[in-house]
């Protein structure tokens, strides 16, 4: 919603935006100066924020974005998100909402932290609150009391400070709702003509003389990439997942203790036929589809071959092989109507005509398979090599650890080979970073890693998706320029193709020129192309009718008054030249049951608008000190 709102930048909604910021800069003040400190992390107009407060957030942050990223994640990536940076604005917006708070005159009080912390459920113990409870389990995460309240104390300003500053957007008018239900379901049928390259091969020649010249301009593109060999120590978690010894008895516990992770659902056999009708298609497609479905219904009911049927009348995929679907589980479709339906049906039975956001089903149920338990025997396998995986991550780094230790102590990685003969040392030809040795493809991070270090360099103890590794850079080999006579053929086939491209762009900004003054669809005509119409274009439906996806929400952009688009859109190689035929701007129903949602949406994308606007304003105009160290 909010791109839709930038691109209608003149719109009654967002100048309305706009008035109400600047009223809330009026009721709303710098914050007053609570405290110094010299030897904080930050201080927002003289309010401390102490090291120990940047650290915590600054590790939560981190947690959050390694959860997000997994095995993938690392302080390189960490540097590269601006984590750091993030955990600072965060801070000082948090200070600046709390001040605000409190110049507005918002107090917590005593007793309201109190009723909040009384009411939390792992404070208490059969539903009332227990002083034993409360403190012992703060001392579990090294808080006191004192402490645990005041950061309460301190949310609690944050989101009534938010709470009133968006109570300056509290409201969205029927003209609003109205308005941003038209830009978000406004519709677009655009005319375009095609350019392909392809379609200029044929008239490209080349010459040797004109080939040679067009290499000294493009021949880095052909020189080789940089290859390094390398020696390395790897310790993969498959690999040391198979050293690792299960006992009988953790895979007796691990079953015992999962059952729910081996039961098999109950699974269903289906077959059905599809009438598709999508939400964006009119009431009177879904009129004809649904009395479609009706009709082959009755002839399914009536003992004609539900497969034939679905041969014949089923618009899904499947439908040549009679309509099968093969086995279902509940939760594995994402069309919640199917499955009621499926579920609630008994072997053989034809369901009635079933709506989902695909169209209109009639389903044949053809067998059931009862939900059942996998045994243990028939799950060892499987145990044994979760346990494995689970301790061969451990296992994996203390290995890897100790190898590395034991190089450092050495002083070089071939005296520690001698002093450990044992250790598995393994050696690569030359490679490029496109095409590393099989054991490393299947790991970014190594290859990321290795690409990074210079000749004789020894890598530090690396992670990887995999694993751990130590890479040794053996030896580098720099980019060298290809030889023209041995790629000869190859270059007469990207010189051609390179031609061909510059032609169809030259012809399609011909057209434009052309269409200027005569329009699209006459320009066309006059120049022998072909001009194509893209059917309805929508925001939300990814479905162009063969018009790029890419360029669709440019087509949006075009107005009644410019429907001609200036330069040549590119999509997957070709150019298109596009204007706007139609557009239509609806009009949401009186009673729609919409209209509720969309003004929740505009007063939330208003409070947000607001509350950011006023903490930028409120930072331009702060003393905010950073220590140096950050």
């Amino acid at each position: 919603m909010l791109q839709i709102l930038r691109r209608k930048a003149q719109s009654p909604l967002i100048q309305f935006v706009v008035v109400v910021i600047v009223l809330v800069f009026v009721f709303w003040g710098v914050g007053s100066n609570l405290s110094g400190n010299r030897q904080a992390a930050l201080t927002v107009n003289d309010e401390v924020i102490s090291f120990h407060e940047f650290q915590k957030a600054y590790d939560q942050t981190y947690e959050n974005y390694s959860r997000q990223f997994g095995d993938s994640f690392n302080k390189e990536l960490a540097e590269a998100l601006g984590i750091k940076q993030q955990t600072i604005r965060r801070l000082i917006q948090a200070s600046l909402l709390r001040q605000g708070a409190r110049e507005m005159g918002i107090h917590v009080g005593a007793s309201t932290i109190r009723q909040t912390i009384e009411a939390m459920a792992q404070f208490q113990k059969d539903g009332i609150f227990d002083m034993g409870i409360y403190k012992e389990l703060l001392a579990r995460i090294g808080k006191t009391p004192t402490q645990f309240e005041k950061s309460m104390r301190q949310d609690a300003l944050l989101q009534l400070g938010e709470r009133d500053i968006g109570s300056f957007a509290s409201t969205a008018t029927q003209i609003e709702i109205d308005e941003i239900y038209g830009l978000i379901n406004e519709t677009a049928v655009a005319d375009y003509v095609v350019f392909e390259p392809s379609d200029y091969l044929d008239s490209v020649t080349v010459q040797e003389d004109d080939l040679a010249q067009w290499f000294t301009t493009v021949q880095d593109n052909y020189q080789s990439k940089p290859q390094v060999k390398i020696e390395y120590l790897s310790f993969l978690f498959e690999d040391v997942a198979k050293r690792i010894e299960i006992d009988p008895a953790q895979v007796q516990n691990y079953y015992q203790e999962n059952q729910q992770l081996f039961a098999v659902p109950e699974r269903r056999e289906a077959a059905h036929i599809v009438f598709k009708a999508s939400a964006e298609d009119p009431e009177a497609v879904h009129r004809q589809q649904a009395e479609k479905a009706a009709e082959v219904l009755a002839q399914a009911r009536a003992g004609k071959d539900f497969s034939e049927l679905a041969k014949l009348y089923s618009e899904a995929p499947g439908k040549e092989n009679g309509g099968q679907l093969g086995f279902i589980s509940r939760g594995q479709t994402d069309l919640p109507g199917f499955e009621e339906a499926l579920f609630n049906m008994q072997t053989g039975d034809i369901s009635d005509v079933v709506k989902t956001r695909l169209g209109y089903h009639i389903i044949q149920l053809k067998n059931i398979v009862p939900a059942s338990q996998k045994s243990l025997e028939d799950s060892e396998e499987t145990i044994v090599a979760t346990l494995q995986k689970k301790e061969a991550a451990n296992l994996a780094f203390q290995l890897a650890n100790q190898a590395y230790e034991g190089i450092i102590s050495a002083g070089s990685l071939d005296k520690y080979l001698q002093e450990n003969p044992q250790a598995s040392i393994q050696t690569s030809p030359f490679f490029d970073r496109d095409n590393p040795p099989p054991a490393l493809e299947q790991d970014p991070v190594f290859v990321e890693k290795i690409f990074a270090l210079n000749k004789g360099d020894l890598s530090s103890l690396i992670k990887g998706g995999t694993g751990y590794a130590i890479f040794l850079i053996k030896d580098t080999r720099a980019p060298q320029p290809a030889d023209f006579e041995k790629i000869k053929e190859k270059l007469a086939t990207d010189y051609k193709a390179a031609k061909a491209s510059e032609m169809a762009e030259k012809a399609a900004k011909e057209l434009i020129e052309q269409a200027k003054s005569e329009g699209l669809p006459a320009a066309a005509q006059t120049g022998n192309y072909t001009l194509k119409q893209s059917g309805k274009l929508m925001h939300n439906r990814q479905d162009s009718g063969g018009f790029p996806a890419s360029l669709r929400e440019e087509v949006f952009l075009l107005t009644p008054q410019t429907p001609l688009a200036s330069e040549p859109g590119q999509a997957g190689g070709a150019y298109y030249v596009y204007s706007l035929a139609e557009k239509t701007i609806p009009a949401m129903p009186t009673e729609s049951q919409e209209r509720d949602d969309y003004r929740a949406r505009i007063i939330g994308l208003k409070q947000q608008q607001l509350l950011s606007a006023w903490l930028r304003h409120q930072e331009s105009k702060a003393k905010i000190t950073k220590h140096p160290s950050l």
